[in-house]
């Protein structure tokens, strides 16, 4: 019993340091790597457990908010050195005055033309397919 009590301690500890780690490096190999277990160990946790799985997506989601955080400081610093790659980069995704731009030109023209024989074929099997099986019949009028 002292044993099970052991591991189920150990357990709870690596999965509490995981989720720590994790919102730190949102990746669940390196995180479980510097926890000191294997990424299939987390995969059977999840597996095993709703509430841990919810924890482990809340946990990427703070870790991934944390490292665009760290990215956008990077990004503005960079920006503040004049870096002009950083300065376009940020208004092309920023200011709609900046973005990328796709112009397309050309003429659209239809040609009110009578089905060719072969078209009136496919048409009437079509039809004949369909529900409308009366298609090209003569009605009494």
């Amino acid at each position: 019993m002292n044993t099970e009590k052991a591991i189920r301690k150990r357990q709870t500890n690596n999965k509490k340091l995981f989720l720590e780690q994790l919102k730190k490096t949102p990746t669940i190999e390196q995180s479980a790597q510097k926890v000191g277990v294997t990424r299939m160990t987390i995969y059977r946790w999840r597996k095993a457990s709703k509430q841990f799985d919810r924890k482990v997506e809340e946990a990427l989601r703070e870790g991934r908010e944390f490292v665009s955080d760290i990215a956008e400081t990077q990004m503005f610093s960079l920006i503040s050195q004049g870096k002009s790659e950083m300065i376009k980069y940020y208004l092309s995704h920023n200011n709609a005055r900046y973005k990328d731009k796709l112009e397309i030109s050309g003429n659209i023209s239809a040609k009110d033309e009578p089905p060719t024989p072969a078209q009136k074929k496919f048409i009437k099997q079509a039809f004949k397919l369909s529900s409308l099986k009366d298609y090209g019949k003569k009605t009494k009028e």
